[in-house]
């Protein structure tokens, strides 16, 4: 592996990128780095074989597997379970020998062992695993039917630019509907009380000025509630969807000239803003945002803001418009169809730390 690359930053990317972030929860794959971390590239076959594990004789006998591909989607129905668990297989990955009889411990295979494996099963690889190019564009989200339609996600390019600007980690989700002015009311208020305990999020709004409509929004990496505070992370980002679909990651400031920039930096990593009058994003030191939505729902605005470097979200000279239709989702796996966050799982939310 050294030898070709593959441990290489470059080359252990698409290893994380493909295989582990897409098959595993976000407090799994942390987990694992910290076993990788320690043990290098050994724990990624342990992890690895401990996995094709969870498919027995049995399950492979009644499946109908084509490719590789297919293979490892049956895996991720595994590991995307509410019943998975993490720690039986770092079990399985380092096993006490001491407390296990010989038939109930499986050895980790010897180097030689390994070796003629991969050799055996090198030429049929090369003939049956598909090409794996990197920069394929994701499929678009599905999303959850359900008696609440849902109108500004529905046109599957909207949903194929969303999956392309999700983490890698979050493209195997759909989309759920959680909150809608027209089923829940227009009021910032009904929107906190449906988000509230849904940590990511992505909000669409339909931004009219005159006779031209923009669907544009934000993605936010924590729950929206009201905070006297900003919150948030570098993982929110600003987009516009339909027409000229684009969008805005936050980035730092690598100036390096601390004291100069302490103040722009306050402003800069102002992510998200919950205040009972009005929800934002980004921020400049006017008092701009790069998306805000006043109380009522009816009037926002966006701007160019530090950090994100957006353009008006609605387009030049239209940085001030009238609020249609305002939708906001919540992710939920696409094998399992369980919320990514699940309402009582607050290990990721930091906030008031």
């Amino acid at each position: 592996m050294n030898n070709v690359g593959a441990l290489s930053p470059e080359g252990l990317e698409p290893i994380f990128k493909r295989f582990f972030i897409t098959l595993l929860k976000r407090e799994d794959v942390l987990q694992f780095m910290d076993i990788f971390v320690v043990e290098g590239c050994k724990a990624i076959f342990r992890l690895a074989l401990s996995l094709n594990q969870l498919i027995s004789k049995s399950d492979l006998k009644a499946m109908h597997l084509i490719d590789s591909e297919a293979w490892w989607n049956e895996i991720m129905k595994k590991t995307l379970d509410p019943s998975f668990s993490f720690k039986k297989q770092v079990d399985i990955m380092y096993p006490k020998f001491g407390k296990l009889s010989s038939r109930q411990s499986k050895r980790y295979p010897r180097r030689h062992i390994l070796k003629r494996a991969i050799s055996y099963h090198r030429k049929w690889a090369l003939v049956n695993m598909p090409v794996y190019v990197d920069q394929t564009p994701p499929k678009p989200l599905g999303f959850i039917s359900s008696d609440k339609p849902i109108m500004l996600a529905k046109p599957t390019s909207v949903r194929a630019n969303l999956a392309k600007w999700l983490t890698t980690s979050l493209k195997s989700t759909k989309l759920d509907l959680i909150y809608s002015t027209e089923v829940h009311g227009r009021s910032l208020a009904a929107l906190y009380k449906e988000c509230r305990r849904t940590k990511h999020t992505i909000i669409l709004v339909e931004a009219i000025t005159g006779d031209i409509s923009t669907t544009i929004g934000m993605f936010a990496s924590q729950a929206w509630v009201v905070n006297p505070s900003c919150f948030g992370d570098g993982e929110c980002f600003l987009f516009r969807v339909d027409p000229a679909p684009k969008c805005f990651n936050w980035t730092p400031d690598v100036s390096g000239s601390f004291d100069d920039n302490i103040e722009s930096d306050a402003i800069r990593e102002q992510f998200m803003v919950a205040r009972n009058e009005f929800i934002a994003m980004g921020a400049n030191s006017d008092g701009t945002n790069g998306l805000r939505l006043d109380a009522d729902l009816n009037n926002g605005e966006s701007y160019t803001a530090l950090g994100f470097d957006n353009e008006p979200l609605a387009g030049k000279g239209r940085e001030r418009f009238d609020i249609g239709t305002v939708e906001v989702y919540r992710l939920m796996w696409e094998v399992g169809g369980t919320a990514i966050d699940g309402d009582d799982n607050l290990i990721w939310n930091l906030q008031g730390m």
